[in-house]
């Protein structure tokens, strides 16, 4: 994870030297991405919803969907901002050694957030990487099967870095990794409590301009 990191970052920097003889990044792009959450296993969710840590779900599966614009737009740097969804679910239940007999309530866990972004990009139309922050509703909610959902969405903050790489005229790939703060909650009639939290994602997919 840190060596993505430090790639990320050697390559935004490195970014503005190619940009001279590049065409400047372009006015807007679209994101698609699928993601991977890394949940963690909270001990006062576990203790407010009645089961053990074990019975939680560590990490999630989701997607990302993002509008970004580029209104300033210099060399071989742009300013950017842009709004991103990120919706991610994930799951558990323990069986026996057998696998048919349950040892415990499925348990389900949902992150999702709404949240505008602002960004500073570094590279050319074809390629550049950025350093990013947003901040919007959040929803991290830990609950039993069977239930809905009834947690807050508190304004939540969120940063990281990424890259997109267009191999032809209009269609990237692309990479981001990012970090959401989530608030510590108290318990509902539904949903546990948690602590405070860094939630790590993880998302690739493609980026249309």
């Amino acid at each position: 994870m840190r060596r993505l990191i430090l790639a990320l970052i050697v390559l935004g920097a490195a970014a503005p030297a190619f940009a001279q003889q590049k065409e400047p990044i372009p006015i807007f792009v679209f994101d698609a991405r699928g993601a991977f959450a890394l949940l963690k296993t909270d001990p006062v969710t576990a203790e407010t919803l009645g089961v053990t840590t074990e019975d939680l779900a560590g990490h999630g599966f989701g997607v990302v969907g993002g509008l970004h614009f580029y209104p300033l737009r210099r060399g071989g740097f742009a300013l950017g901002i842009g709004a991103e969804l990120f919706l991610s679910r994930a799951h558990r239940q323990n069986f026996d050694v057998d696998g048919t007999t349950p040892l415990g309530p499925e348990v389900r866990r949902q992150l999702h957030s709404l949240s505008g972004q602002l960004s500073f990009n570094f590279g050319h139309r074809q390629g550049w990487s950025y350093i990013s922050a947003g901040m919007g509703p959040t929803g991290f909610d830990p609950y039993l099967a069977d239930t809905l959902p009834d947690g807050l969405q508190p304004a939540t903050i969120n940063f990281g870095v990424g890259a997109r790489w267009f191999n032809n005229e209009h269609v990237a790939f692309c990479l981001d990794l990012r970090f959401y703060q989530t608030e510590p909650a108290v318990p509902t009639l539904v949903v546990g409590g948690r602590e405070r939290q860094s939630v790590v994602v993880f998302s690739a997919g493609i980026s249309l301009k």
